[in-house]
């Protein structure tokens, strides 16, 4: 019994730590973008080429065993789940620790953004999760306004189609962040093979979604701040 108790204890403050670490390292995430400065900037003397830090986000994929098969409306998480679950690694650095269900329950119960009339989320939906995690959205008009954006350290949310990250014809939720020479950083909520890397911004723009849905806020690309 002692053998037993003892173990619990261990166990209590091993968690108790753990927890610890993970807040330690969201707030620090956090104050890494809120001192974001044009000393995160950095020209390349040689190539005379720009270079922005990407902002490190926690990696979320919507297929994990916690959430993946948790149903919403006509589809569940592993499936169409890419938006709350890109949301949730943003509003994690830039706010508080969000799970990709916490996202996905208050679009689903507070709207009809997600699942319902259309597989996914419309950018409706996403602009509203955000804007309930009291952050602001902005939407991107141009391929420059795009560029503009990164080089100026913002995160931006995006909703592509077939291309690099989309095999089919569905469309998918990406986290871009960072510039360097024409290139900017995706986090993928759905491939391990295919994000934290660098892709080309011109690829990226001209494989934006098309579809009505995810350009319902006016663009299938915002960009979220505090």
């Amino acid at each position: 019994m002692k053998r037993r108790i003892s173990m619990i204890l261990v166990g209590s403050l091993l968690l108790t730590s753990f927890s610890d670490v993970k807040a330690d390292l969201l707030k620090e995430q956090r104050d890494k973008v809120e001192s974001f400065t044009s000393e995160d900037s950095i020209m390349n003397d040689a190539t005379g080429k720009e270079s922005v830090k990407p902002v490190k986000l926690p990696q979320y994929y919507q297929a994990d065993a916690r959430w993946g098969s948790k149903r919403y409306g006509i589809s569940n998480m592993k499936i169409s789940g890419c938006v709350p679950t890109s949301l949730s690694m943003v509003l994690s650095v830039l706010k508080e620790e969000v799970t990709p269900v916490q996202v996905a329950d208050y679009i689903y119960n507070t709207s009809t953004e997600m699942n319902t009339m259309f597989v996914g989320t419309s950018s409706d939906g996403a602009a509203a999760a955000i804007e309930h995690w009291g952050c602001n959205y902005r939407v991107i008009n141009s391929k420059d306004d795009l560029k503009a954006a990164l080089k100026n350290g913002n995160i931006v949310f995006g909703s592509v189609g077939h291309g690099i990250f989309v095999k089919g014809y569905s469309t998918h939720a990406i986290i871009l962040s960072g510039y360097q020479n024409g290139k900017t950083h995706a986090v993928d909520p759905d491939n391990p093979e295919k994000t934290n890397k660098w892709y080309n911004i011109d690829d990226i723009w001209s494989q934006r979604s098309m579809a009505p849905e995810d350009n319902s806020v006016g663009g299938p690309f915002m960009v979220i701040s505090k």
